[in-house]
């Protein structure tokens, strides 16, 4: 039962799977994303869902503000576009990860917060154009952050945090996990004749989906990656990924899906 609504209310917060800083993070919410609250313990803990893609976990109270549901069920109007976006508050600024939701942004402050005042670049996502040069332009903006299990923002993200966060800033929404994403979009039926901005998913010796990647071209890869560390471009081929740095095949090619 839905108790409160709220929204994320710190750059990035971490969702975890039980209510303990040692418990693993499982995704993670960028500024102004939605949640509904189901419970609340008196240790600070609340058990959220995302309102973006429906995903269970517990984060601390003091990184979310409550909102009335009318504000919860307003559309998402627009996102923050570049890795030089802040947040000017009292105290000073804090550094916003691009895809961070500005739904609220009314005028030059944040709705909820009105001592919040957006300094950057947004999408407008009633205008946002799902383009193959605009998903090359999204993803490359994150190259070189590193890899964490579960993570969305600069400071931390992984493969399917990768693709959801950069479809979100064209205004396309997709699932958290690339298992889950894999069951969206048409299926490409060979990779060459896949084009920027098709998903290719990877899967292991059990047949599990367990990876995803943003296609550049028929040849070339984005992709967060643990085997490099961080955000990186590799090659591709028939058989999947080849990493660039590594010059070995570290990834085995599933399928390739077309959203766009």
């Amino acid at each position: 039962m839905t108790l409160a609504y709220a929204v994320c209310s710190v750059s990035a917060m971490p969702v975890r799977s039980a209510p303990s800083h040692k418990a693993e993070q499982v995704t993670q919410l960028l500024l102004g994303e939605r949640v509904e609250i189901l419970e609340i313990q008196n240790d600070g803990w609340v058990r959220i869902l995302s309102e973006w893609d429906d995903y269970l976990g517990w984060v601390k109270e003091g990184q979310i503000t409550k909102i009335p549901y009318k504000e919860y069920k307003k559309p998402l109007k627009s996102v923050s576009a570049a890795v030089t976006d802040y947040m000017e508050i009292p105290e000073g600024r804090f550094p916003l990860s691009p895809g961070s939701s500005l739904f609220q942004l009314k005028k030059r402050s944040f709705g909820w917060r009105p001592d919040f005042v957006f300094k950057g670049k947004k999408i407008n996502l009633e205008d946002a154009v799902a383009s193959v040069e605009m998903i090359r332009h999204l993803s490359k903006m994150f190259l070189g952050a590193p890899y964490v299990w579960g993570g969305r923002s600069l400071t931390g993200i992984d493969c399917s945090g990768l693709t959801q966060v950069v479809y979100k800033m064209v205004n396309i929404r997709i699932p958290r996990d690339a298992y889950q994403q894999a069951e969206c979009g048409e299926t490409v039926g060979f990779l060459q004749e896949g084009t920027c901005g098709d998903l290719a998913f990877f899967d292991n010796a059990e047949g599990k989906i367990v990876h995803v990647g943003i296609l550049l071209d028929n040849h070339n890869i984005i992709h967060a990656t643990e085997t490099s560390g961080c955000v990186v471009i590799d090659a591709i081929d028939n058989g999947g990924i080849i990493s660039r740095r590594l010059r070995l095949r570290t990834h085995n090619l599933r399928l390739v899906k077309r959203l766009l």
